[in-house]
């Protein structure tokens, strides 16, 4: 493992995976330098009711959009996908920390939506002591917390510089300017289900998946 490239993780139940979570990660590649981006799909959401698919299901597709994403950018890491208890994140993150050791740079993938409800977390705020945090864009949503308090707690952490993301081990905040999608995967399994088309919202690969298993009718 390297110690002066940022590895970065993006996690989520990927109940389908799709384009509004493919695009933002390859721009964000992009505008960083990441040489890889590693899917970290969960098991069992902690705020949300389980995945209609099984987890075998939801890893086929991303592997499935994993092939479909060029450069080889993406990489999927199984471990919250085979738990069959909850996985707090800062708990996956002192694990991944342990392996990769105190001076790897690593980085947390999260939309602007979940910047906001950051501090609120399970031991939100130690996240900050094992990684970076990369923001992607979200249609509506502005790169900011609510409160004062949140606000200062933010803005001192915030970088725009990504040299810095690859420099040290942790404890910045990153927004990134990557494309805003609406496309979400509750959309997706509605217009499954009212037997609407999704082309264009996700890989058609993934698309043949979901047709072949029967998924979200």
């Amino acid at each position: 493992m390297s110690k002066g490239l940022l590895t970065a993780f993006y996690g989520g139940t990927f109940d389908p995976i799709h384009y509004g979570h493919l695009y933002p990660v390859i721009g964000l590649s992009r505008l960083i330098n990441l040489p890889q981006v590693i899917l970290l799909p969960n098991n069992v959401p902690l705020y949300r009711s389980r995945p209609e698919a099984t987890p075998n299901q939801r890893l086929a597709m991303a592997q499935l959009a994993q092939a479909d994403i060029p450069n080889n950018l993406l990489t999927i890491d199984e471990r919250e996908l085979r738990r069959d208890t909850p996985s707090w994140t800062v708990e996956t993150f002192e694990e991944l920390r342990r392996e990769y050791g105190p001076i790897a740079p690593l980085g947390f993938i999260i939309g602007q939506d979940s910047l906001l409800t950051l501090p609120q977390w399970h031991r939100g705020r130690e996240l900050l002591n094992l990684c970076h945090i990369l923001v992607c864009a979200r249609p509506d949503y502005a790169c900011g917390l609510a409160s004062n308090q949140s606000s200062r707690w933010l803005l001192s952490r915030l970088t725009t510089n990504p040299a810095a993301l690859h420099r040290h081990p942790v404890g910045l905040i990153y927004c990134a300017a990557t494309p805003q999608l609406a496309i979400s995967a509750s959309e997706i399994r509605r217009r499954y289900r009212e037997g609407l088309s999704c082309c264009g919202l996700l890989p058609h690969a993934v698309q043949s998946y979901i047709d072949e298993q029967g998924l979200y009718r």
